[in-house]
């Protein structure tokens, strides 16, 4: 080619990356997204409407005004039945978002329960490999083929635990512990890749797995490295937990088996499907390569006996009422103490009783979730939640030195309905009984394709209510025209024409001359 024809053509190609460019500016000015296509903030999550206008107020703030305009107009026990913020704080991080819980600690609180030594493993047993602990074992290079890196977790798995059961999870479809997914990945999206054994690996392997599809995809090809290496690989339809566990059971059944893996999860059902009268099965955590922490080795039969028939048949529940992956943490309730708690309280160990209960219906588990939660409040046998809740608000008032935070009172009824559903979908699941329930049925929501949960059925506060805690007034709200002055509430940045600032009821306020 002469090098004309090359200048040429060079000058061609910038011509048409500089038209591409003049267009996408141009589509982009044009284009306006329409609101279910824009990104939603966690500013925005935390509006509610009033009088149909969305209004942007912080929880805490929403919950303190609320508190006076009730106290204001002689409400202020009726409206504890309301959560009083825009989302049930006791429960949500935020209103995208259950509370986190901390899995840990139960496994911590059964291990001091049971004061066992860390267990040795035998010679000869069978390896049960929990496949998702085992992806985040093996470091990922940039460059390497998709199939060097199948090459290098099959060479770890084969020299640490022969011919292993390696059990997987499925990313097939929506289920309820999307939520637990989105938290994992810290924010990152990785687009999807269309890849082969040959094909290099151009990104971090934290991107690549953020994908559901790509780590659909890396599964499947996994799977098929070991099964060439004699391991037995399942594929679970969705969380694979109870089949690790069944995989385990069954085992057992022939010899020693060794369960691998990091999760509480397994750990509880394990204490309550395994079978006494069959092989040992021990648990222990996959190994991380950073740690000189002497690892926990649990023998699961010594254990149970430990922990007593009553407790394990009832571990399911505690574990998921207290928070995990479908399930909210209830603030400020550890589940060490809760363990404790159960051992001791018989009206607590009734309500767990009726959750693990199959045929249960939604008015007997919302009943007996209530009663859990007083429990677990130290509340009074009988008394509702909403009662319990003003009275532990009226103490706090009383004995605190500063504000009260909305998440440090027990949740309201109608948003611990919601969770008893939860709680009780998950405890079916995990004893396998989850194909027979529908989580639109049980405290779920779908929106957009990911499952959602349920808040509650009632609003923030009662509508008269919302209507005070804010004003719209045109003066500088120095009269009793202004419906925040009229009701002793400072103005704040959600009213509608002062924002807090530009009027005279706001705290500090200074006035200037004009020539400052």
């Amino acid at each position: 080619m002469g090098s004309s024809n090359k200048i040429y053509i060079a000058h061609l190609c910038q011509q048409i990356t500089f038209s591409c460019q003049q267009n996408a500016q141009n589509a982009q000015n044009e284009y306006t997204f329409k609101k279910s296509h824009q990104v939603v903030t966690l500013g925005y999550t935390s509006a509610l409407k009033i009088e149909g206008v969305t209004v942007q107020i912080d929880p805490q703030l929403l919950f303190q005004r609320l508190t006076v305009a009730a106290n204001a107009t002689n409400r202020i026990e009726d409206v504890f039945k309301y959560e009083l913020c825009s989302y049930p704080p006791a429960l949500f991080d935020s209103s995208l978002m259950l509370r986190q819980p901390q899995k840990a600690a139960l496994s911590n609180a059964i291990w001091s329960v049971v004061s066992l030594d860390s267990q040795e493993i035998p010679g000869e047993v069978q390896f049960v490999l929990d496949g998702g602990a085992l992806l985040q074992r093996v470091p990922w290079t940039q460059g390497s083929a998709y199939g060097d890196i199948c090459t290098i977790y099959t060479d770890y798995v084969a020299k640490k635990y022969g011919e292993a059961i390696v059990v997987f999870d499925g990313y097939q479809k929506s289920s309820t512990k999307d939520m637990a997914h989105k938290r994992r990945a810290k924010g990152r999206s990785g687009v999807p890749v269309s890849f082969t054994d040959s094909t290099k690996l151009n990104m971090r392997k934290e991107t690549f797995l953020a994908n559901c599809t790509n780590k659909q995809k890396f599964i499947i090809m996994l799977g098929k490295y070991l099964e060439r290496r004699n391991c037995k690989v399942y594929h679970s339809p969705g969380d694979a937990d109870v089949m690790i566990v069944q995989k385990a059971v069954e085992s057992a059944t022939v010899t020693d088996t060794v369960l691998v893996g990091d999760d509480t999860d397994l750990l509880v059902l394990l204490c309550y499907h395994a079978c006494l009268n069959s092989h040992t099965i021990f648990f222990k955590p996959e190994p991380k390569r950073t740690t000189t922490k002497k690892l926990r080795v649990w023998n699961i039969s010594a254990a149970k006996k430990k922990l007593g028939p009553e407790v394990c048949k009832n571990l399911l529940f505690l574990h998921a009422i207290l928070g995990c992956d479908t399930t909210s943490q209830l603030y400020g309730i550890g589940k060490g103490a809760s363990l404790k708690k159960f051992r001791s309280i018989r009206n607590f160990q009734e309500q767990a009783e009726v959750f693990c209960t199959s045929s249960a219906t939604p008015k007997e588990i919302i009943a007996a979730g209530e009663q859990a939660l007083v429990a677990m409040y130290n509340g009074k046998p009988g008394e509702t939640l909403d009662c319990l809740r003003y009275k532990c608000f009226c103490e706090k008032v009383a004995t605190n030195n500063t504000f009260i935070h909305p998440q440090t009172l027990p949740p309201t009824s109608a948003a611990a309905k919601y969770h008893s559903l939860r709680v009780y979908l998950q405890i079916q699941e995990w004893k396998g009984c989850g194909r027979e329930f529908q989580p639109l049925e049980w405290g779920w929501k779908e929106c957009d394709g990911t499952l959602m949960p349920l808040f509650t059925d009632l609003p923030p506060a009662p509508d008269d209510l919302l209507k005070i805690i804010r004003c719209n007034c045109h003066t500088d709200c120095s009269t009793m025209r202004c419906t925040c002055k009229k009701y002793n509430v400072k103005c704040s940045p959600a009213c509608g024409n002062c924002k807090g600032t530009a009027c005279t009821n706001v705290d500090g306020v200074i006035l200037e001359d004009d020539d400052n």
